[in-house]
């Protein structure tokens, strides 16, 4: 891919700032997680920037393998250390995954127990790395909102309390795929510029971002696929305002580089002066969508993992509705989608036009349907895409391997599209939960042996057919899949720790305030915290790239982020010292059995002052 620079036109007075936010899983798996995102604004302590300024509902589930750009406002000059995060959880839809159809609606509630109204939550930025807004420069700052650490769930109440565990970084927390949404501004040569409309809403964000895709860039117009050129001519040719939705690799020149292309303008370049300079924020295009569910032709679309199918008819169970006015609702229960021979079905990242036969939708499949909104004859949702249009999207299956084969693999399901396997009937689709079949073609199987906790991403084999029933691209094993430490103390303890200091974190597992949760999960496999032989040894990952660390303050609602781990430990042990008490704590990374020890990217760790 060709290096290829950036031209970003710039207030004389400032800067700009690209937002991101993302999201961190829980070993308490949601189907839904729908908050109102009030605002984001950045704060020098002299003056402070808009990023959000309305607010706009968010399905954190969606940002789990995801990055969304939120904003890419002006920003004055000046040194930014925190950000200002408030949630409204007043209408929050918050439904746990219990593998049943439905899952548990659960009811957001504070430390105290009381209903969660609004709630804002001040995020520092390492001292180290503060946003340093200067003429003609561009910062890029990376949100992440920890659902682990952020939540308790209790089954019995029904509840769910919430303290937001919220991080933020001027440099990388993780490599997830990275989406800018937004209306359409014009293409140009070898480049096109959108606006920002984040998280499928009719909210817009701040600034515009100029996208240099490359030739292998694949496009999805309304159904229509094309690679390279060819695809950036016919999006060049849609109406101005069309929404855009693109997908790559976003990066900043305070950042470490890795693979991209394209741009960023601010939300004023509109009115500022010509003054242009190179800037260090890329973003690499790897695949463009425009649906016509929001380009106003009349179709609406339901997004789903596929539970169930008979003949033309498709179950979703709790889907996200976008309708044609741009409303987006998460709906409960069965949606019925309808299909039929008319039905235009495409792969995504389809980059060759191709006919697919809507056979190939079946259990388990991610899709997005583009068709026409109704009730069933039972009162509930309907789509029919019998003369609409079908999108797969990737769908991950995890589960224990119970054979392993040449190129293939069988795994003991537990999960489908992010989805507890409960949710599924697979009769009819020439699939089994229990013996899934999947082919892994050139993929190292090395550590895929039997009993091992899997993770594929790929596309279901098409509805009625012998297996494999799956065809895998990618595949995470132990040494791969992430691991998930939780632990809570109940009443909080000043002693969490056997020893902490600059070289690592010994947990004490026999502390006798230890809360509900205390394991370590990787991917379907539970290691219980309470029930180890030794006491485990979190050390920093010294090889990654994309560490972040925090200590949040429950009572204050505010979060202390930093970079490196000896910032982290340093503050910490000044926090840590006997006069407060440590209530939760959660790690991301590898965790290796036989020696109890865990290399972590990510530790967060909520104290009770």
């Amino acid at each position: 891919m060709p290096l290829i620079s950036v031209l970003l036109a710039i207030a004389a007075c400032g800067g700009s700032a690209v937002v991101t936010l993302t999201a961190t899983p829980s070993s308490d798996t949601f189907i839904t997680y729908r908050v109102g995102l009030a605002s984001i604004r950045l704060s020098s302590g002299k003056s402070s920037v808009t990023v959000l300024p309305t607010q706009t509902m968010v399905d954190f589930t969606k940002l789990l393998d995801l990055s969304e750009v939120v904003g890419a406002p002006a920003v004055a000059k000046g040194t930014y250390t925190n950000a200002l995060i408030t949630l409204d959880f007043s209408t929050a839809v918050i439904v746990y995954d219990d593998g049943s159809f439905d899952g548990v609606a659960l009811r957001p509630v504070s430390a105290k127990g009381n209903d969660l109204g609004v709630v804002t939550v001040q995020v520092t930025l390492d001292p180290s790395n503060p946003l340093l807004s200067a003429p003609k420069q561009v910062g890029l700052m990376a949100l992440d909102f920890n659902l682990a650490a952020s939540n308790i769930v209790d089954l019995k109440a029904r509840t769910v309390t919430i303290t937001p565990m919220v991080a933020a970084s001027m440099l990388p927390i993780d490599t997830k795929l990275v989406r800018i949404r937004g209306p359409l501004v014009g293409a140009r040569g070898t480049f096109f510029t959108t606006g920002v409309t984040p998280f499928d809403n009719s909210v817009a964000g701040l600034g515009q971002l100029s996208i240099t895709p490359s030739d292998t860039t694949t496009y999805e117009i309304n159904g229509f696929v094309s690679t390279g050129s060819t695809g950036l001519v016919q999006l060049g040719a849609l109406p101005t305002n069309t929404l855009t939705s693109a997908f790559g690799t976003l990066t900043g020149s305070n950042a470490a580089a890795t693979p991209a292309t394209p741009t960023t303008t601010p939300a004023s370049a509109a009115t500022v002066p010509a003054s242009t300079t190179t800037s260090g924020v890329s973003f690499a295009a790897s695949q463009v969508l425009v649906d016509s569910s929001v380009q106003g032709l009349n179709l609406d679309r339901v997004s789903g993992v596929v539970s169930a199918r008979s003949g033309n008819t498709l179950a979703i169970e709790d889907a996200t509705l976008v309708q044609t006015d741009g409303t987006n609702t998460f709906v409960g229960g069965t949606t019925i989608v309808n299909v039929g021979p008319n039905t235009l079905v495409t792969f995504f990242g389809q980059g060759v036009a191709e006919v697919i036969s809507p056979q190939q939708i079946s259990v388990g499949s991610s899709i997005d349907a583009l068709g026409t909104v109704g009730t069933t004859s039972a009162g509930g949702t309907l789509i029919d895409a019998s003369a609409g249009h079908v999108r797969l999207d990737l769908t991950t299956a995890s589960g224990l391997v119970t054979a392993q084969g040449s190129g293939a693999l069988t795994l003991n399901l537990t999960n489908l599209g992010g989805r507890a396997i409960g949710a599924f009937d697979f009769a009819g689709s020439g699939a089994t939960a229990n013996q899934y079949a999947v082919t892994t073609a050139a993929l190292d199987l090395t550590n895929a042996v039997v009993g091992a906790p899997v993770e594929v991403t790929g596309f279901p084999s098409a509805f009625a057919t012998a297996p494999p029933n799956f065809a895998a691209s990618t595949l995470l094993d132990p040494t791969t899949i992430q691991a998930e430490l939780v632990i809570d103390w109940s009443g909080g303890t000043a002693a969490p720790f056997t020893a902490f200091d600059s070289s690592a974190i010994t947990l004490d597992v026999h502390n006798t305030g230890i809360g509900p949760r205390h394991q370590i999960q990787i991917g379907s496999q539970i290691i219980d915290l309470a029930g180890l032989s030794s006491d485990p040894m979190i050390t920093p990952n010294t090889t990654d790239s994309t560490t972040l660390f925090s200590i949040g303050h429950a009572a204050s609602f505010t979060i202390e982020s930093f970079n490196t781990y000896d910032a982290f430990i340093t503050q910490l042990q000044s926090e840590l010292n006997g006069g407060t008490q440590a209530t939760g704590m959660t790690a991301v990374g590898q965790y290796t059995a036989a020696t109890f020890a865990f290399s972590a990217t990510s530790i967060t760790l909520f104290l009770n002052n």
